[in-house]
């Protein structure tokens, strides 16, 4: 079996295992009443040896009427959905604009005064106009903050941002902190928690879990209404938590959890699952692991031998390419020598000259090709093509056929041809090497007359070669095997390959058909670069 093969089933293989390892960390989608009991007793001992960082009373601070308000985001992100009003009600622009849409029985007489002082009809603001309610602007702001956004002096001062820090909606703390530097206390603390978290709060839950702090409410008789929490800093409840065997995480609806507690998620640590999985899980799982590099191994050693065995091959036609050239440059000034004196030779002898000169030359075409293709190292392209333009493909063709001449009789090979000059573009000689194999195995191993039709299918020259025998390959396929070869022929079984892969290279297509046998040959349409 091939290697890469085996990499494909141990891949395949390991799939499985990792799906088997993963439903296993995943575990039982149920806590067990032991799992419950050893959660509530963790939470008491949590309790127990850590202290608070802070235990803050959200009633003695939003006390006043309606100020619980400022806690809840609910309400205020309506405001700011349905608002239409385009008003900036921090500057004196556009003053009393879309007045009537602000209006309420709650809020008539304190929206009439903030419009007329951010108008400067008025110089001052009541004494009491941050500390009484309604605390919120019909716009989704509280006035805390539109008066912090005027830009007006006494309200950038340290001082009175902090006084006022509890007529502020929570929303709008993260960024008065930015602005005026880290807030103190409990306000930092809600400056940092997002809209689910502050929501919560305002709904007094009893736990409440954000990335940087940890609330738990403390409970009182329900004729006290207080809503008080113990604050934990996250780092604090980490720390904790490393020492057992669960992972606490705020819950995520539609996600798995292990035990969901009000609002929060316990799932076992990564660490205790991994001490639950026995021992043959792990030893499956390092003997694949152990498989996968062997395979990998054998790949690389595989590509390394490939990539010698390429250079050997190489080398070898670098030997042959430097050997030919020195017998075809001998032959050729012997041919040189003989020209001078064809005249005397016999029409017979002389016919045998030019046939031995053509091919002589076209040994060294061959020389010549391979020094080109030695050269062309880094060429994404098989072949170094010469692309031209053939003016007359029929004549072309005549021409190609002349070296048929010795082997064939009259009626052997008939060209169909229409009347117009069918031109492409293509490299000559490689096409002529397409064509001569073709042909040379139709006259061979076909039944003869061997038809070639020149013609033109839709805005493409089609050249089709069409013996009268019946080929013994079923497809294209098959043929252009390597080493692929009929019963009876006695050659390389590479002629075919050949002629599939340089068709390749010139973009022509190549077709076939087996009775009777038939070879179509597509070229791009013209002025296509086939570079």
């Amino acid at each position: 079996m091939r290697p890469y093969f085996l990499l494909i089933l141990t891949a395949v293989s390991m799939a499985f295992v990792s799906g088997y390892l993963a439903l296993f960390l995943q575990g039982d989608q149920k806590a067990s009443e032991t799992d419950i009991q050893e959660i509530a007793a963790l939470k008491q001992v949590f309790q127990k040896e850590v202290a608070p960082e802070m235990v803050v009373s959200l009633t003695s601070i939003y006390y006043g009427k309606g100020q619980l308000e400022l806690l809840d985001p609910t309400d205020i992100l309506a405001l700011r959905e349905n608002s239409t009003s385009k008003v900036n009600y921090t500057s004196n622009k556009r003053c009393f604009q879309d007045f009537g849409k602000l209006l309420s029985p709650k809020s008539i007489e304190k929206v009439w005064i903030w419009e007329e002082y951010r108008c400067n009809r008025r110089d001052r603001l009541p004494r009491d106009f941050f500390v009484e309610g309604p605390y919120v602007h019909p716009s989704g702001n509280s006035y805390a903050y539109l008066a912090m956004n005027t830009g007006r002096e006494v309200f950038q001062k340290r001082f009175w941002v902090e006084s006022h820090l509890p007529f502020f909606h929570t929303l709008e703390l993260s960024d008065v902190q930015n602005r005026i530097g880290r807030l103190d206390g409990i306000f930092h603390v809600l400056a940092s928690m997002n809209v689910r978290e502050l929501a919560s709060l305002a709904r007094g839950r009893g736990t409440i879990l954000g990335n940087e702090y940890l609330m738990g409410r403390l409970i009182y008789p329900k004729i006290f209404n207080i809503l008080e929490y113990r604050v934990y800093s996250r780092i604090q409840l980490d720390n904790f938590l490393k020492k057992t065997e669960f992972s606490l995480t705020p819950l995520v609806p539609g996600k798995r959890c292990f035990y969901q507690d009000g609002v929060l998620c316990w799932n076992y640590s990564m660490r205790h699952l991994f001490s639950m999985a026995n021992r043959s899980t792990l030893i499956l799982l390092a003997g694949f692991m152990i498989i996968i590099i062997f395979i990998v191994r054998m790949l690389l050693t595989k590509l390394k031998n490939q990539k010698l065995e390429d250079e050997k091959r190489r080398l070898a036609l670098r030997v042959l390419t430097h050997e030919f050239r020195t017998p075809i440059t001998s032959m050729m000034l012997l041919m040189e020598q003989m020209g001078k004196n064809s005249s005397s030779l016999s029409d017979e002898v002389q016919e045998i000259y030019l046939n031995l000169s053509r091919e002589v030359y076209r040994m060294k075409r061959l020389t010549e090709t391979s020094r080109n293709y030695l050269k062309a190292d880094n060429s994404k392209r098989l072949l170094d093509l010469n692309v031209s333009k053939i003016d007359d493909l029929r004549e072309y063709v005549d021409e190609l056929l002349f070296s048929f001449e010795a082997d064939t009789e009259e009626g052997d090979i008939v060209i169909h041809t229409v009347d117009e000059k069918l031109s492409v573009y293509t490299d000559p000689y490689w096409l002529s090497i397409c064509l001569k194999n073709i042909i040379e195995n139709a006259l061979r191993h076909g039944k003869k007359p061997v038809n070639i039709y020149i013609n033109k299918n839709n805005d493409r020259v089609e050249l089709s070669i069409v013996d009268q025998g019946v080929s013994c390959f079923e497809s294209l396929d098959e043929m252009t095997e390597e080493f692929a070869k009929g019963p009876s022929s006695e050659g390389t079984g590479l002629g075919m390959n050949i002629v599939y892969k340089v068709c390749q290279e010139l973009n022509i297509k190549l077709s076939f058909f087996n009775k009777p046998t038939t070879f179509i040959l597509k070229f791009p349409k013209q002025g296509r670069n086939n570079d």
